[in-house]
Order: structure tokens, then C-alpha cells, then sequence
């Protein structure tokens, strides 16, 4: 039984022996044993002996991707190399190494094989294929023909690299080449900036646009300013994306609440006009009733007042009314039903006194019905009339009303069961009790009772009659025995679920029904006879394993003994022995009991070579952690080598323990060997903090660039952008010393804009300051006054280049064609500037709705949004 764990070589404990067995395997007919152990063998100096003998890339590929000892992955990488660049006996023919070379994406194989390959074509393919350009410069430079050469200045993309080809290239070919592409790529660049350059300025309108405020002219611009981004959508990048679409969305949400807003202020207008419509319907209806509506019209009464609360409610819910009036309608519609049900009242009295009664609860602002004009003519007094309430004589108490009322419901709902278990109650109460009321009620209904019991033998007769049929159709079935029996069980439930009605019938089915079953269930025991069976030879067997458990752990020898296979025998005994199963419970007790204490013994040796392992390897691991306070970097890298090497020689264990140990003993080593670095580590700290640095700048700038055109951030913008000038040189990655380049240049554009946005602000302080009249120009004392004011709006809308009104068109033309051109003649012409000389021409005082225009005409001229 345990041949299965007597080792060959290249499974024995000892990784060394396994790294011998390894290199004396057959390429040929032990390549499926070398993936194996590539795989999956516990030395990493195996793993990597066998990985450098495969030839199945897809192997190699796993291998390099999953094994978590860096030295099995750069062998598997190196055999990778080999193998495709052709330097070993038992690399692929070619055409398979070029489909390889094409399919692959890593760039340290690529740079191998076009740097080694003694195939041309490999190399053509692999530098094809490659990405980077540092190993495509030295190919550019150094490869061994010109082909080559040419490849590798082709798929370089570097400015620099270009560059540096087109001065240090060996032949005229590759110089002029690298030339070529440098310029073309230079000019390619300018062209990326300009267009970036166009994309930050429309992003700045934007964010200019979407804080200010929202006027007729918004939507229009905004607009504009869309299409101008569609064209430039592909040149931004994903950040100055994210920015102009945020500048967009906040844009739109302004216009679309401005919408909102109206579209909510009409609502509310037009809802309101509703209620008030319907408040007003009710009452010139109650003002306008005379003696015949309160006679013959109610119906239409009632109509109408549904008809105007209906139209309350719609009005409401379009638009919510203040509490109070929707207080006061309520009120409205409820004295108006209350007015129709008192006309009601009075049209149905019969009595004089009724009518008497009646006519004091109806105000007197309203127009009465007939029948009280016609009391109130005769001013006739009725009498008070006290009506006597019979009172009936209270029905004695019934003591056992509870039940009654019980046995009644039960019956009414068809309930037999549980109606014949409260009709036997209330029968011992009449026994007991002598109730005669009970049992004249019990006898009013043994009539539904006997009903019900009617129906019940016509319903559940036939039933049983069906359960007996199915139970003889399973004589003669073809199902399995436990499939069988579970049927047979099944009949038997549904058989006990039905009430017995009359007992003499169902002591003659119930006789058929158990014959059936009793000769349904014969093929059952047969199979549950062949079941003991196998229980006893599951015992049997379960005797053997113990006895062969026994006679391994006696022939033992606990000192030279191989510990793994003793560990798998341990894992393995459990499951062959669940394997035998089933088993009768009681005949099973002592062999497991012997078999529980087989195991126990086999554990306690197992333990006990498992704490000395464990105690060498934690002593090994203590060793690695002392190192770690070593000040010597170099010694302690040194001295963790050689204890790696005892590691890898140490006991073995099983699984679980060598996880935790391996765990903490790698993180040790890691940290050791991670102190050579620390160094290099230090210098490009210092380079990443000076790029930090100068980021930092940057987003100050480019806060800078975000805040509102004004003289306060003036100096902010100017102080950003010599920060980010002081702190620029040469070293820091080029992508961050465009962008610092390109922030400089915008600053440099939003400074030299400052003179003409003071202008512009001086201009709209002018305009804010200008006196309002009290009326609107067309009610003006003075006409004179009036037209001025009328004509200095049309001058700054032509001025900015948006519409005029409707009815200003002809003024407009008839300023356009007397003053403009004149003004347009001046040298070096400004359109704020002309405005500011109308404005001190025009000294009187000007509407409110001719100063929102010339506002208007202003905001379109601000720097840097028009």
C-alpha cells in the first residue's frame, strides 16, 4: 500500500541530490518530469536547474510570471533569451522563433535577441517589436549592419536621442535619418504646444464664463464657447479635460437653473391663477343660488363643487399654495357641503318642527330653498319635540357564547376537523352542564354539520381510493429500492394528512392500502440486505489499513527515516479512510478507536521531528534577524547569503510550519539585502524632491491662473511664475518642464492683459455709478434726457457687437452710420476706450433698464472672454 512513497532520486529530501538527479534527466522523454519540477519543487536551485533545461515556452512564460524566487525567474528569462535568439542546440527553428518574436512583449527578451541573435531576421523582428529606446539608440549605433541600424533610428521616438544620433552616428544614412525625424518630431511638438496653448486659453474662458453672472447673452456664448472646445477635444489632456468639462458643467447648471427658475415662477403664477379661479367659481355660486337651485339643482351643486376642487388640487400640485390659503379654501368647500346637505335636510323634512330646527343653522347671507321662505312667511313657531329612545329588554347573558360563536365560524369556512373537535367540547358541556340553550343551538346546526360531513366522505373517499392505486402501481415500478422507499414513505404521509369520516369504510381501505405497501416494499429489502453487505466489507477493509498502519509504523526507523513520506502516509491514511463508507455505526466503534490510536502514535513522532526542525531553523532565523544590526551593509549581505544556503539545506517540514517560518526568514533577508540599495535609493530621493519642489510651483501658478482677473491677483500670478522660474532647470522629467513652460507663457498672456481688464473695470464702475431716474424712459419728463440715454445703449451694444432691442433697431443704424465711422477712423481704434468718452458726454441720469443694457454690452468686452 505505501510502495507509492518510496521515493526516486529527483523526489529525494535533499535538494542537492534532486539538483544531480535533475541534470542527468532525458530532454526527450523526461521533458514532462523537468516542467514538474520547475514548477513545483521546494529548492529554488532546483527549480531554476530545471527551468534552464525546458524548451516549452509556455512553461518558461509561467514559470517567469509565478515563481516567487527571483533566481528561478531570471532563469527562466535567460532560457527565454536563448532559446529565441538561437544561441542553443535545442532552440526552434526559425520561422517558429520569428511567430515567438512577434507575440512577445518583453523587452529585456527583445533587447537580447536583437543584440545577440545570430539571425538577421530575428533581430529585424525584435527590434520591431521593442519599446525601448535606450537599447534602440546603442542598436542604432553599435548593430553590425546598416539595415539594422536604420530599424533602430526608425522606431526611436526621443527628441534627444534623435538628437545625439544625428551628431554621434556611424554612417551618413542613419545621421541624416535620426535628422530628419528629429526635426520632423520638433515640429511636431510646436504644433502639440500651440494647439495645448489654444486649449488652456478656451479653458480659462470657460471658468471666466461660468463665474459670471448669468445674462440674456450666457447661453449664446456659451455655446460658442462649446463649439470651440469640440474642435479642440483631442488635443487636451485627460486633466485640462476634466477642468474644461467641470467648467462646462457648472456653466450649464447655471443656465439650466436660470430656466428652471422662470419655468418654476410661470408655474407658480399660472397655479395660483387657478386657485384663486376656483375660490371664485365657489363662491359666486353660493352668491348666486336662489330657492329653486336649493330645490331642484343640488346634483348640479354637488358637481360643481367637485369640479373646482379637483381644479384646487391640480393648481396645488403643480404649485404648493401657502398654508393659509389652502386653509381657506378647505374652509370654502367645507361650508359649501355643508350648505348642500342642510338644503338636503330641508328639502326631505316632513314635520314642522324638523323645518323649525333647520332654518336656524342657515346663515343669512345666503338665499334659503322654498321650503324656508315659506316658514318665515308664515312665522309660524314649532314645538320642541322630544323623541323617546324604546329601550329593549338586554338578552340574559350566554355563558358559553365563545364557543358557539367558534363552532359556527369553523363550520361557515368548511373546517370539519376542527369543527368536530369544538362539537365534541360543546357535547361534554351538555353532558356535564345539562345546557338546554346549548344544545338547541348545537341541534340548529347539526344540519351544516352532516353537510359538511357529506361532502367530506364524497372528497376524501376517492382520495384514498387513489393513494391505494398508487401504492399497487408501485408493485410493479422500476425504481431503484431507496428511490422506492422514499415513494412508499411519501404515500404514507399523504395517507395520515386525510380526517377519517366514517371508520367502518376506512378500516377496509386502510387493509388495502397497508397489503400494497407491505408488497411495494419487497424489493427493498433485498437492497437494503446488499447495503449491510457492503457496510461489513468496509469494516473489513478498515481492519486491514489499521493492520497495515501498524506494521509501518513497527517497521520504522525513527532516526534515518524519510520524514516527508511519513508526513503524506499521515495526510493520506484519513482520507482512505473516509473513502470506506458507509459503515454500520455500533460494528465500527473499536476499529476506530484502534485506528484513532495508530494515528496518535504516528503524531507523536511526527511531532517530535518537527519541533527539531523547527528548533534549526528558528536558530537560523535568529542569526538572519541579529544581522539586520550589523552597520556593515556589505558584511551583513555577506554572512545572509551563507545562512540562506544552510536554510536551503536545513530539515524539511511540513507545509504549514515552513510558511511560518519562511514568512518572517524572507522578510529578514529582504530587508538585508534591500540596504545595498539604499544608496541609489538616497540620490533619487533627492531628485524626486526637487521635482516635488517644483510641482509644488507649479500648482500654486496654476491656482494662480484659476483665481478671477483682478489687481489683487496680480501679484500672486507674478510671484507663481518667478517661483516656477527660479526652480526649473534641467533635470527634472521633461513632461513637468513643458507643463512649467507652458504655465509661464499663459502667465506671461494673463499679465500683459492687465492694463486693458483695469480699463474694462474702470468702464463698468463708470456705468454703475451713473444716477437712475425714477421712471423708465418712455415716462420721462424729458425727452431729450430720455433719447440721450436711449442713444448711449444702442452706441455701446454696437460698440460690443450684440443685438439691440426690436424697437432700437432704427436708432442704432441711425448712430452707426453718424458717429462710428468717424470714431473707427481714429488710429489704433478701441471700442472701451470710445465708450468711456460717451460716457463722460452723457452726464444725465439714465433708467434702470438702460443701465442693465449698457452692463450688458460691457461684460461681452471683458478681457479674456471675448
Amino acid at each position: 500500500m505505501f510502495g507509492r512513497f518510496l521515493k526516486p532520486r529527483w523526489q529525494h529530501a535533499n535538494p542537492d541530490i534532486r539538483l544531480k538527479a535533475v541534470e542527468q534527466l532525458d530532454l526527450c522523454e523526461d521533458a514532462t518530469l523537468l516542467n514538474q519540477l520547475a514548477r513545483g519543487d521546494a529548492s529554488a536551485l532546483v527549480r531554476a536547474a530545471a527551468t534552464g533545461r525546458l524548451t516549452d515556452f509556455a512553461a518558461l512564460d509561467e514559470v517567469h510570471q509565478r515563481d516567487e524566487a527571483p533566481s528561478v525567474r531570471e532563469a527562466a528569462s535567460m532560457r527565454i533569451m536563448a532559446l529565441l535568439a538561437g544561441t542553443t542546440d535545442d532552440a526552434p527553428n526559425s520561422d517558429t522563433r520569428l511567430r515567438l518574436i512577434r507575440l512577445t512583449g518583453n523587452e529585456n527578451v527583445l533587447a537580447h535577441v536583437a543584440s545577440h541573435s545570430p539571425d538577421m531576421h530575428s533581430r529585424m523582428a525584435a527590434i520591431e517589436r521593442l519599446k525601448d529606446e535606450g537599447v534602440l539608440y546603442q542598436l542604432a549605433l553599435d548593430a553590425p549592419t546598416e539595415a539594422l541600424r536604420v530599424a533602430s533610428v526608425q522606431n526611436i521616438a526621443s527628441l534627444s536621442l534623435l538628437k545625439r544620433l544625428g551628431k554621434e552616428g556611424r554612417d551618413k544614412r542613419v545621421t541624416r535619418l535620426a535628422r530628419d525625424q528629429a526635426r520632423a518630431l520638433q515640429q511636431q511638438q510646436q504644433q502639440n504646444e500651440q494647439e495645448t496653448a489654444k486649449v488652456y486659453h478656451l479653458a480659462d474662458r470657460l471658468e471666466q464664463h461660468a463665474r459670471r453672472r448669468v445674462d440674456a447673452l450666457y447661453g449664446p456664448q456659451l455655446e460658442q464657447l462649446e463649439q470651440q472646445w469640440q474642435q479642440l477635444t483631442r488635443q487636451a489632456t485627460p486633466d485640462l479635460a476634466s477642468r474644461v468639462q467641470q467648467a462646462l458643467h457648472q456653466c450649464r447648471n447655471q443656465l439650466a437653473e436660470l430656466q428652471e427658475q422662470t419655468r418654476q415662477q410661470a408655474l407658480a403664477e399660472t397655479a395660483k391663477a387657478e386657485r384663486e379661479a376656483a375660490a371664485h367659481s365657489l363662491y359666486q355660486l353660493l352668491s348666486q343660488a336662489t330657492p329653486e337651485t336649493w330645490d331642484h339643482q343640488l346634483g348640479e351643486m354637488r358637481s360643481a363643487l367637485a369640479t373646482q376642487r379637483r381644479r384646487w388640487d391640480s393648481a396645488d400640485e403643480q404649485s404648493q399654495a401657502f398654508d393659509e390659503d389652502r386653509q381657506a379654501f378647505s374652509d370654502l368647500a367645507t361650508a359649501f357641503e355643508q350648505l348642500l346637505a342642510l338644503a338636503a335636510d330641508i328639502n326631505a323634512a316632513e314635520s314642522p318642527d324638523a323645518l323649525a330646527e333647520l332654518a336656524e343653522r342657515w346663515p343669512d347671507e345666503y338665499q334659503p330653498p322654498s321650503a324656508l321662505v315659506a316658514l318665515r312667511s308664515q312665522k309660524t313657531e314649532a314645538a320642541d319635540a322630544n323623541t323617546t329612545k324604546e329601550t329593549r329588554p338586554s338578552q340574559p347573558a350566554q355563558p358559553h357564547r365563545g364557543l358557539l360563536v367558534a363552532l359556527k365560524r369553523e363550520l361557515r369556512q368548511g373546517n370539519l376537523r376542527h369543527a368536530n373537535r369544538l362539537w365534541h367540547k360543546a357535547q361534554s358541556i351538555i353532558e356535564s352542564d345539562g345546557d338546554a340553550l346549548l344544545d338547541a343551538e348545537l341541534s340548529k346546526l347539526a344540519p351544516r354539520r352532516a353537510e359538511l360531513q357529506d361532502w367530506h366522505r364524497f372528497a376524501a373517499e376517492p382520495k384514498k381510493v387513489a393513494l391505494c392505486e398508487s401504492m399497487e402501481a408501485l408493485k410493479d415500478t422500476s425504481m431503484d429500492a431507496p428511490e422506492l422507499a422514499t415513494a412508499i414513505q411519501a404515500l404514507h404521509d399523504e395517507w395520515r394528512a386525510l380526517m377519517s369520516s366514517d371508520q367502518g369504510e376506512d378500516q377496509a381501505l386502510w387493509a388495502r392500502f397497508k397489503e400494497a405497501s407491505d408488497q411495494a416494499y419487497e424489493p427493498c429489502h433485498a437492497h437494503f440486505a446488499e447495503l449491510d453487505a457492503i457496510k461489513a466489507r468496509n469494516l473489513e477493509k478498515r481492519r486491514a489499513l489499521c493492520q497495515q498502519l501498524e506494521g509501518f509504523i513497527a517497521a520504522q526507523n525513527w532516526e534515518t527515516a524519510d520524514w516527508h513520506g511519513v508526513w503524506q502516509i499521515r495526510q493520506q491514511a484519513p482520507k482512505d479512510w473516509k473513502a470506506l463508507h458507509p459503515i454500520r455505526f455500533t460494528d465500527g466503534r473499536d476499529v476506530q478507536k484502534q485506528f484513532s490510536s495508530l494515528l496518535t502514535r504516528l503524531d507523536e513522532q511526527l511531532n517530535t521531528y518537527i519541533e527539531k526542525a523547527e528548533s534549526e531553523r528558528q536558530q537560523l532565523l535568529d542569526q538572519a534577524r541579529a544581522l539586520t544590526e550589523l552597520d556593515d551593509a556589505q558584511q551583513a549581505t555577506r554572512e545572509a547569503q551563507a545562512i540562506q544556503k544552510r536554510w536551503r539545506q536545513s530539515a524539511w517540514l511540513p507545509p504549514g510550519q515552513h510558511r511560518a517560518l519562511q514568512k518572517p526568514f524572507r522578510k529578514t533577508m529582504d530587508a538585508l539585502f534591500d540596504a545595498r540599495n539604499r544608496d541609489i535609493a538616497a540620490r533619487r530621493e533627492q531628485q524626486a524632491e526637487a521635482s516635488q519642489q517644483l510641482t509644488a510651483h507649479i500648482e500654486a501658478l496654476e491656482e494662480s491662473l484659476a483665481q478671477p482677473f483682478s489687481d489683487d491677483t496680480a501679484n500672486n500670478l507674478r510671484n507663481a511664475a518667478a517661483s516656477v522660474d527660479e526652480h526649473l532647470d534641467g533635470n527634472q522629467p521633461q513632461p513637468l518642464v513643458r507643463k512649467a513652460q507652458q504655465l509661464k507663457r499663459r502667465a506671461s498672456e494673463r499679465l500683459q492683459q492687465l492694463g486693458r481688464w483695469q480699463q474694462w473695470q474702470q468702464l463698468r464702475d463708470a456705468v454703475a455709478a451713473l444716477p437712475e431716474s425714477t421712471g423708465s424712459p418712455d415716462e420721462s419728463d424729458s425727452d431729450t434726457t430720455a433719447d440721450a440715454a436711449l442713444t448711449l445703449a444702442v452706441a455701446f451694444e454696437a460698440l460690443a457687437g450684440v443685438p439691440s432691442p426690436e424697437p432700437e433697431r432704427q436708432r442704432r443704424l441711425q448712430w452707426q452710420l453718424e458717429q462710428l465711422p468717424s470714431a473707427m477712423k481714429q488710429q489704433q481704434f478701441d471700442a472701451r476706450e470710445e465708450m468711456q468718452r460717451l460716457l463722460k458726454q452723457h452726464p444725465t441720469p439714465v433708467s434702470a433698464a438702460v443701465k442693465a443694457r449698457l452692463d450688458s454690452a460691457i461684460a461681452v468686452l471683458e478681457p479674456g472672454n471675448a
